[in-house]
């Protein structure tokens, strides 16, 4: 009997995914080194102890401690902004879409323990002129992103004069309360209820801007 093989067994990866795959796993040890023990002891050395290869092997990857750091952060901010989860149906009314949002964000982005991983690289990196460079980049690239998806979710919104203002503003408030978990004991699994008050709050306000939007300007006028 003739046993045919399957065209993808035994077929090994190529250079690139297994140099790929590998890069991947430092940068996960990484994250994993600095959210549990702190970003002074993310050297290359301990890099390669935890990752279970040769200080050699890891600067094959990343020739220095600040690339390994750059490269850090565009994971961590590419796995924030490529959710899809953050953007509800414009269709949905305001301020279902708001509650959702501001949910949404909060659980995905703000109240996760990467969130501060991210800001220890910020606040440690601050005399690194090259990462700082790229933080930079980065900070754009993601605002543009934002930008795009919460005035998508909110159209109502689009048009406002002070729109900028008001995205800064909500992703402001959510970073302050995101900020807090520094201060934290343990990362909450969970809103407290001081913080879900807070994410209430802000849901509210978003819908008021948007149901205010979406009146007519005469109608706004006779109002006054």
């Amino acid at each position: 009997m003739n046993h045919r093989v399957s065209p993808k067994a035994g077929v090994r990866r190529t250079h690139a995914e297994r140099s790929a795959a590998t890069r991947q796993h430092l940068i996960a040890t990484a994250i994993d080194v600095i959210q549990h023990r702190s970003l002074e002891e993310m050297s290359i050395h301990e890099l390669a102890k935890s990752a279970g290869m040769t200080s050699g092997a890891v600067q094959h990857h990343f020739e220095s401690k600040a690339v390994l750091m750059m490269n850090v952060l565009s994971e961590l901010i590419e796995s924030t902004v490529r959710s899809g989860e953050l953007w509800p149906s414009p269709a949905q009314p305001a301020r279902e879409r708001a509650a959702k949002f501001v949910q949404a964000v909060w659980s995905l982005v703000y109240a996760q323990p990467r969130f501060i991983v991210a800001w220890n690289i910020y606040l440690g990196c601050r005399n690194q002129p090259e990462v700082l460079g790229h933080i930079a980049e980065l900070r754009q690239s993601v605002q543009a992103r934002m930008h795009e998806g919460f005035f998508g979710a909110f159209p109502e919104l689009a048009a406002e004069p002070d729109r900028d203002g008001l995205l800064g503003l909500v992703l402001s408030s959510l970073r302050g309360l995101g900020l807090l978990q520094l201060f934290a004991p343990a990362p909450p699994t969970v809103p407290d209820a001081a913080q879900q008050a807070q994410l209430d709050c802000l849901a509210d306000w978003i819908a008021t801007r948007c149901e205010a939007a979406a009146v007519p300007p005469k109608a706004r006028t006779r109002r006054r």
